[in-house]
């Protein structure tokens, strides 16, 4: 066997496992690309009109942020209706 010979081997080796590659890439991977796009286009950032997941997370966190906001008033409200006065003289 010569240098030749074993260099057509390895290039036709070479062709073969490359045409195996894009066969594989275009039979199976493209596919399940496509179907995992699909299935997974509702939760994109930028589809359904500004309604995706992400969205939802910055809403509920704005949302969370409001209430704890609110919580912290009300409870402050409490504390001064609640407080007992102490220059108050009783009448009776």
């Amino acid at each position: 066997m010569g240098i030749l010979e074993l260099g057509q081997y390895a290039a036709a080796i070479t062709a073969i496992a490359v045409l195996l590659g894009m066969f594989i890439k275009w039979a199976i991977v493209k596919p399940i690309k496509s179907y995992i796009d699909q299935a997974t286009y509702p939760i994109h950032p930028d589809s359904n009109g500004g309604r995706a997941l992400p969205d939802i997370a910055n809403t509920v966190n704005r949302i969370e942020s409001r209430l704890n906001d609110l919580d912290y008033r009300l409870n402050s409200i409490e504390e001064l209706v609640t407080k007992p006065t102490r220059n108050r003289k009783a009448t009776i």
